[in-house]
């Protein structure tokens, strides 16, 4: 009996405690309770900016090196197109300058062209362009190579050779593409002139320089410094009317003419096709 009044006892002392630290818990949680309801939003309020306060030039300077790398890589980017850019337009002014030398080229010669279309049209002819590839002038000749391309076919020696200012020369040799051409300075070089003015005949020659001299011309020829000498036509080998030179000096013995065409700057040709000379037959029966 006193062992299970003493267990009893014990049961008791046990309750009484939980009992009193229940009670205790539950001042705690109503003081606790009461004070959060007390509590100032004013001071919530600082505390969060406090903390803003604080923790804001921390997160900037954790901020500013990434910021820094984005802001140098759009720079190097934009560095990089840039130079791209000069580059291409570096190419395009270089193939600007390129087209530019040759349009100015093709109005040059564009040009020439224009002046040999304007040149005197001669009836019952055919005239072919050709390109000047080389000169020879020297104490034994004075000539010209040219290419004649796609019309060597048609080119025959003898062909008058023009250009803008007048005739140049006579188709000596054929060969292939390629023709030479003897100037009408050449030694070789004779042609039947007249004068525009005075429609008195002579023979032009050549003596491989710069004059030429006006032979076999009548005893009272009217001939006089200044006056130009074109082709008479006369033998049938060159087209009439053809300018040909202008006289220098007009002396009782000795007429000299100069050119009216300077070798250098021969760039571009027409040659004339001339043919009317009478077939051997139709020659023997003229006779």
């Amino acid at each position: 009996m006193k062992r299970q009044k003493v267990l009893f006892l014990k049961e008791n002392y046990v309750l009484r405690v939980l009992k009193s630290f229940m009670v205790a818990g539950l001042f705690v949680i109503a003081l606790l309770l009461i004070l959060v309801h007390k509590i100032d939003l004013g001071l919530i309020s600082g505390v969060s900016k406090g903390v803003f306060f604080i923790s804001a030039p921390l997160i900037h300077t954790a901020v500013l090196p990434a910021e820094g790398l984005s802001y140098a890589y759009k720079k190097t980017a934009e560095i990089i197109s840039v130079y791209e850019e000069n580059e291409r337009l570096r190419e395009e002014n270089g193939e600007l300058f390129l087209l530019k030398d040759r349009m100015k080229a093709l109005q040059a010669e564009n040009a020439i062209l224009k002046k040999l279309l304007h040149h005197i049209d001669v009836p019952n002819t055919r005239s072919y362009t050709a390109r000047v590839i080389a000169e020879n002038g020297n104490a034994f000749a004075n000539s010209l190579i040219i290419y004649l391309g796609n019309a060597y076919p048609y080119i025959k020696s003898g062909y008058a050779v023009v250009n803008a200012a007048g005739l140049i020369g006579r188709i000596d040799i054929v060969s292939g593409r390629y023709a030479r051409v003897t100037l009408i300075t050449d030694i070789n070089s004779k042609i039947p002139v007249v004068s525009q003015k005075s429609r008195d005949r002579g023979i032009l020659a050549g003596n491989n320089g710069r004059e030429l001299s006006l032979i076999f011309t009548p005893l009272l020829a009217e001939l006089h410094k200044g006056d130009l000498l074109v082709t008479s036509g006369i033998g049938g080998g060159l087209p009439p009317d053809i300018p040909v030179a202008r006289i220098k000096r007009a002396g009782v013995d000795n007429i000299t003419a100069v050119p009216l065409f300077t070798p250098s700057d021969i760039e571009v040709v027409k040659i004339i096709a001339y043919d009317v000379l009478p077939d051997p037959e139709t020659a023997k029966e003229l006779e």
